[in-house]
C-alpha cells in the first residue's frame, strides 16, 4: 500500500482534515511509510496516526510465552544490526518455513497442485511457531486472532497494544 502512494494519501488527508485521527492498515507498517527520512508522512502526521497489524511486538511475543519468536528476533538482530525489524519480517520468515515445509511434507508430489493444498489446508493444524501455535481453516486463513495497534514516535513504529479479533 505504501508504493501506491499512501504517503501522499495521508498527508493530503491530515491537510484537508487538521484535527482526525487517521489509522492505517498492515500494508502501510513499514518505514516507507512511518519514517519521514526514509519519504514517509511527516512527523506531525505520524503523531495522530495509528496502524493496525496482524503481529505484535517482541516484547508482547515474549510476555505470551512464544520462545520461537525471541529466537527469530535475536537472529534477525545478529544478522541485519539496527533496531526493531518492520512487523512483517516475523510472517514473512513463518510464511517460507511453512511453504518449505508443506513442499517436503509432499515430496515427490510438490509438483501437484492439489497434494500442495491438501498438506498446507488440511494438514496444519497446532503448528508450534514464531507466531503461536495455528490452524490453517478451510479458507486458508490462519486461526490467529490477535493484532496489533501501532502508532508512529520519531518515524518509528511503536507496539501499543494488543487487539483480539473474533474468530470464525
Amino acid at each position: 500500500m505504501t508504493g501506491e502512494n499512501y504517503v501522499q494519501v495521508f498527508k493530503d488527508v491530515a491537510a484537508a482534515c487538521p484535527d482526525c485521527k487517521l489509522y492505517g492498515p498492515d500494508g502501510v507498517a513499514e518505514a516507507a511509510f512511518s519514517d519521514p527520512k526514509e519519504g514517509g508522512i511527516p512527523a506531525e502526521v505520524g503523531a495522530r496516526t495509528k496502524v493496525t497489524v496482524a503481529t505484535l511486538s517482541p516484547e508482547e511475543f515474549e510476555k505470551q510465552g512464544i520462545a520461537e519468536a525471541a529466537k527469530f528476533f535475536d537472529g534477525f538482530k545478529k544478522k541485519y544490526g539496527g533496531g526493531q525489524p518492520d512487523p512483517y519480517a516475523i510472517y514473512g520468515y513463518e510464511t517460507m518455513k511453512l511453504a518449505l515445509d508443506t513442499l517436503k511434507a509432499v515430496g515427490d508430489k510438490a509438483n501437484d497442485r492439489e497434494a500442495v493444498r491438501k498438506q498446507l489446508v488440511e494438514n496444519t493444524k497446532g503448528r508450534k511457531s514464531v507466531l503461536g501455535t495455528y490452524d490453517i481453516d478451510e479458507n486458508g486463513d490462519t486461526t490467529l486472532t490477535d493484532y496489533g495497534l501501532y502508532t508512529i514516535e520519531g518515524g518509528e513504529l511503536q507496539f501499543d497494544k494488543v487487539i483480539k479479533a473474533e474468530g470464525g
